[in-house]
């Protein structure tokens, strides 16, 4: 069996995106007149419109202007610095749960596969279903993006991996906030609501979901780091990013 854990809203407080645009302004890797996008992409988001390929897309368009190396490291410090603090302990309680009921525990969210692999060592969940990040040599780029983990792609895709797993779609748990992800949470057999949206709670209304709320941050004893990562190139600037902090 798989319990599938959507990442923002729901592990996490807040959207892995807005946090990392707001960055990335401070920081001076993109200009403040980007925040509107930001704004009107989050508009769209609670309005369940939010064109995910191609706020993707923009997003690579972006960070495509610097190394990735130079973005693995940006990405690296501001998750630790206002993600990880960001984390619910009750996310970190369930992912703990099901695993020691032998469940395969997996991060599914539109996130990149960085952010989404981070999550899933710092929570201990066996495996992740994010969006592959294409690249072009040493740059990020939004040529060729594959399968996004939205909508009813974030369900093809969880449904592909209870293929590979054997497991029955209608024996699995998913984890959300929103009504994006109502045909995952529809599919399983176990669908559960956390601090659930607005939109979620009215498209709901009867069903007898089990709702959780997260409130409390965890506290984690040490802070981990991925070994690997899906593509190649980006698990190369990875380790060449940490060589690089052994090296200061």
């Amino acid at each position: 069996m798989v319990a599938f854990f959507d990442l923002d809203n729901t592990l996490l407080d807040g959207a892995n995106g807005n946090i990392y645009a707001l960055r990335m302004v401070r920081e001076g890797y993109m200009g403040p007149r980007v925040l509107l996008e930001v704004l009107r992409y989050t508009a769209l988001y609670k309005m369940n419109r939010l064109p995910r390929r191609e706020v993707f897309g923009r997003v690579l368009e972006i960070m495509g202007q610097y190394t990735i190396v130079d973005m693995i490291g940006f990405m690296d410090r501001n998750f630790e610095t206002h993600v990880i603090p960001r984390l619910y302990q009750g996310g970190v309680d369930v992912v703990r749960e099901h695993r020691d009921k032998g469940h395969v525990t997996v991060i599914a969210t539109a996130a990149g596969e960085y952010i989404a692999e981070r999550v899933r060592v710092q929570l201990g969940a066996d495996d992740i279903i994010a969006s592959y990040t294409p690249t072009d040599g040493d740059h990020m780029t939004s040529d060729e993006l594959g399968p996004m983990a939205f909508m009813e792609g974030k369900l093809d895709m969880a449904a592909e991996y209870c293929e590979s797993k054997g497991a029955d779609m209608k024996e699995c748990w998913f984890y959300s906030d929103s009504a994006s992800d109502l045909p995952l949470l529809e599919a399983v057999g176990h669908p559960v609501m956390v601090n659930p949206q607005l939109k979620l709670r009215q498209e709901t209304r009867g069903r007898g979901w089990p709702v959780l709320h997260f409130r409390e941050y965890a506290k984690f004893d040490e802070i981990k780091r991925p070994e690997r990562l899906v593509n190649p190139d980006m698990t190369r600037a990875m380790l060449a990013y940490e060589a690089s902090l052994l090296a200061d």
